[in-house]
């Protein structure tokens, strides 16, 4: 069992040393090349959630779950600034086909297509970031903030964890992880007060707030995951499982700091 661990970790420290300088250089360049990344895993976590709620009894249609995600894809690229709203249509899309399909297409299935579609676009936010002045070092901020939490919470939990964090609903997270995950998001935000025009105690709180938008962000899919009976959302990141296992925690950082970013800039 221990080798098993020690195997899955070093697996783990091996996709992260390729993928986080792949992510960082994409970042750094945005444009298409960032939308494009950010797309990918919009639809490749959307696939894995709608395969995860097929566990619950759920069937929703995952042809117009990708329609409305692609909509909102091109509202980003071309209208960013028009990306709330577009969550408007994307109602629309949603409970429309109930007037015409009805009672093949049901209120559940639509109401499942909406809250995927529209929580998954939160991803979108780290286009958007992007899209801000100083943008790169904000998008920079969210994904740096959200790795130390994460990777401070599951070393200190994995070694120093002893009282279960939620135990009914994610065994593995302590409280012993989660403080060490807060401490680290929010000393390495200070850092950022060298290229961000925000003083360093601002982005402490800020780091702090991160850490806590990212494990709740952890903690929404690993409800999912245990209602629908499984472990990971997927198996396409080595090591990691799924894109949700390994991009939830931003869903709810990304946007958290892009709200900071407009307030404070």
């Amino acid at each position: 069992m221990v080798t098993r661990r020690n195997d899955t970790l070093l697996l783990r420290i091996i996709t992260a040393s390729v993928g986080v300088p792949l992510l960082l250089f994409v970042a750094c360049k945005g444009g298409g090349a960032l939308l494009l990344l950010v797309g990918v895993l919009y639809l490749a976590g959307l696939r894995e959630n709608l395969r995860l709620l097929t566990g619950v009894g759920l069937a929703p249609s995952p042809w117009l779950a990708y329609l409305i995600a692609l909509m909102l894809l091109l509202v980003t690229y071309f209208y960013p600034e028009q990306f709330p709203g577009a969550l408007v249509y994307a109602l629309l899309l949603s409970v429309f086909p109930l007037v015409v399909f009805f009672p093949r297409y049901s209120p559940p299935e639509a109401g499942v297509i909406f809250l995927s579609t529209a929580y998954l676009s939160l991803f979108l936010y780290l286009y958007l970031l992007r899209c801000l002045p100083q943008g790169r070092n904000w998008l920079l901020l969210a994904l740096v903030v959200t790795w130390a939490f994460d990777t401070a919470a599951y070393f200190a939990g994995r070694y120093l964890g002893k009282r279960r964090l939620t135990p009914g609903l994610s065994p593995g997270k302590t409280v012993e992880g989660f403080a060490a995950g807060l401490l680290a998001s929010a000393l390495v935000a200070t850092l950022f007060a060298r290229w961000l025009p925000v003083g360093p105690v601002l982005l402490f709180g800020l780091g702090a707030l991160a850490g806590i938008a990212a494990q709740v962000g952890d903690l929404v899919f690993s409800a999912v995951k245990r209602a629908a009976g499984h472990k990971d959302a997927g198996r396409i990141i080595p090591g990691h499982g799924g894109v949700l296992d390994r991009f939830d925690s931003m869903l709810l950082t990304a946007p958290l700091i892009y709200a900071a970013a407009r307030l404070l800039t």
